[in-house]
């Protein structure tokens, strides 16, 4: 089972998959201070339409790296 915030504006799957991202890339960091800032940009992201995201040069998948991409350097764009 899955716990978020009530205010995440995250479905279960969306935060699932930053939280695999970090825990795969962000090994003794912990990045939680921001992370509504972050979920607040993946979901906006995660809403435009598939040709918006390829325009932006983006996949649904890349959205974790895309939105730590400052702090996790793992070749997102």
């Amino acid at each position: 089972m899955s716990f978020r915030p009530a205010n995440s504006p995250l479905s279960p799957s969306q935060s699932r998959a930053l939280d695999w991202y970090i825990a795969s890339t962000g090994l003794g960091c912990n990045p939680g201070a921001d992370r509504s800032a972050r979920e607040a940009e993946y979901a906006r992201l995660d809403a435009l339409p598939d040709g918006a995201l390829r325009a932006m040069g983006l996949t649904r998948r890349a959205l974790p790296a895309f939105v730590y991409r400052d702090l996790f350097h793992t070749g997102a764009p």
